[in-house]
């Protein structure tokens, strides 16, 4: 090899161990204050022109109990037809495989989720019945996961 190329080989070499040697330094602990023993900032002043007065305690438990619930969503009519043939299909999947299962010996596993499955079915077909379609929807969906786990002939 060249004297040259020798030369700048261990130089490399070298600038690599400096670098290595460096960035393998021991950084003590930095010095500070745990989070929690550390003071609370300020809070900012709220706007006065866009904040609310204060409610007084018992204007507020007033007000709390006449509140009603939000008002049911309002579907289409075709999509209410539409959920209805999601909740019919997912209720009659649900009970063709619950069938296949009903009087078999099971682990308790799946006799749990069986159960579940039953119970999600019964309260679907209630939420239909009382024309939430939203809920039937779900309970459903819920359902039809649950017997997806049963191995049922």
């Amino acid at each position: 090899m060249m004297p040259s190329r020798r030369r700048s080989l261990v130089v490399s070499a070298a600038a690599a161990g400096l670098i290595a040697l460096a960035g393998c330094a021991h950084h003590p602990a930095a010095p500070g204050v745990p989070i929690e023993e550390r003071p609370s900032p300020p809070q900012p002043v709220p706007d006065q022109s866009t904040a609310t007065p204060p409610v007084p305690p018992e204007q507020s438990a007033a007000a709390d109990t006449t509140s009603q619930a939000p008002p049911p969503h309002v579907m289409t009519p075709s999509a209410e037809e539409s959920m209805r043939a999601l909740v019919v299909r997912d209720t009659t999947v649900v009970s063709a495989a619950l069938k296949r299962c009903a009087g078999q010996s099971m682990l308790p596993e799946q006799q749990t989720t069986w159960d579940a499955a039953m119970d999600l079915l019964a309260q679907a077909r209630d939420a239909l019945a009382r024309g939430d379609l939203t809920q039937a929807r779900s309970l459903a969906r819920n359902a039809k996961q649950l017997v997806g786990s049963l191995d049922c002939p």
